[in-house]
């Protein structure tokens, strides 16, 4: 594997926006637009930029909608483009986080497993639309529950330009799958909480190409301490089941949320658990900054995770507003994993 090593080169040129006065709401933001630059031995030069569309609360509800959009080029000759609708609906009794890519993108591929080696066996170029759309209803729940429910769909169409090495689940082809949703959801705010709770339980069930179906549990749990200090603590298990999983549909890390700063792919497997701390604090003007400890595993079962030695990662990053008012940030963390790897995440909002 080509190690991540990135060094951000910057990580804000300039920021468009509409100037807030906090203290006035009659000033609504409508946007932010950021440039993006950065550097990592994976994508060499990486450019792009990021737009965020701000929509007033819809009548009835209390929470504002967004729509991002982030478009990625590398000098390696990858493209890579991110819509995500995220709407509050009918007095806040809908919501629908949806997020649709469409990437062209040269990965490396990894051995299956948790086994600690960051070599790749070999690369392939993708180019895939995939779309998740769940829809979060309250209808029928009492205002004094956070409790939300309903159903999911997620698919992809995808065709890979492959090596020699074509492993099981790297093929060409589509899928679709469908399901449901459950969550909790009793933070103070959904960009930067600093108190609360958040679960949810998704399970997927996929037709197509491939036959498989996917489990999700995801904690959260926030609380404030000191000095304007907040502690985020997080937990996230996966379970892949199925005799034909895509590659990308492995439990694991995503390396950008859960276990930041390593590739997708890497330590894949049927079954992963991630573990999750972080502290964040406010700094000045549009500023904050955060310290993080994360651990890892995965394996083909649970009780041989157990076994494993876990994987761990340690770092900070800083956070720069982009709308103080809904505390929506850009995030930039360096990640130190197992005590010699180092890892680079830019990306929007927060990593839990």
């Amino acid at each position: 594997m080509k190690l991540v090593r990135g060094i951000m080169i910057c990580l804000l040129l300039s920021i468009f926006a509409r100037a807030q006065d906090d203290g006035a709401q009659e000033h609504f933001q409508r946007f932010s637009v950021m440039p993006v630059v950065a550097y990592s031995e994976e994508t060499e030069l990486e450019y792009g930029g990021l737009l965020v569309l701000f929509f007033k609360p819809f009548e009835g509800s209390a929470h504002v909608s967004t729509i991002d959009l982030v478009a990625l080029g590398t000098t390696r000759n990858q493209y890579g483009f991110r819509l995500s609708p995220n709407f509050w609906l009918l007095a806040d009794q809908v919501h629908i986080p949806s997020i649709f890519r469409l990437y062209k993108w040269e990965s490396s591929l990894f051995e299956r497993g948790s086994r600690g080696d960051f070599d790749a066996i070999g690369t392939y170029e993708r180019t895939y639309f995939n779309g998740y759309v769940p829809i979060e209803l309250s209808f029928g729940i009492p205002d004094w529950l956070p409790f939300r429910y309903g159903p999911v769909l997620d698919g992809e169409t995808r065709k890979n330009k492959l090596g020699e090495i074509i492993p099981e689940g790297s093929e060409d082809g589509w899928f679709l799958g469908g399901g449901y949703r459950l969550v909790l959801d009793k933070r103070d705010n959904h960009n930067w909480p600093t108190k609360g709770y958040y679960t949810a339980f998704e399970e997927i069930f996929y037709g197509g190409n491939f036959r498989f179906h996917t489990e999700e549990l995801d904690l959260r749990f926030y609380t404030p301490l000191f000095w304007r200090t907040s502690l985020a603590l997080g937990a996230y298990f996966k379970q892949s089941r199925g005799s034909d999983i895509p590659v990308s549909y492995l439990a694991g890390s995503d390396g950008t949320k859960r276990f930041r700063g390593i590739d997708c792919g890497l330590w894949n497997d049927n079954q992963a658990m991630i573990f999750q701390m972080e502290f964040r604090r406010p700094l000045f003007w549009r500023l904050a900054g955060t310290i993080f400890g994360e651990t890892f595993q995965s394996g083909p079962y649970f009780s041989e995770m157990l076994k494993r030695k876990m994987h761990y990662s340690v770092g900070f990053g800083g956070r720069l507003a982009l709308n103080r008012s809904e505390k929506l940030h850009a995030r930039g963390d360096i990640s130190l994993i197992d005590g010699k790897h180092i890892g680079l995440t830019i990306d929007l909002r927060e990593a839990f």
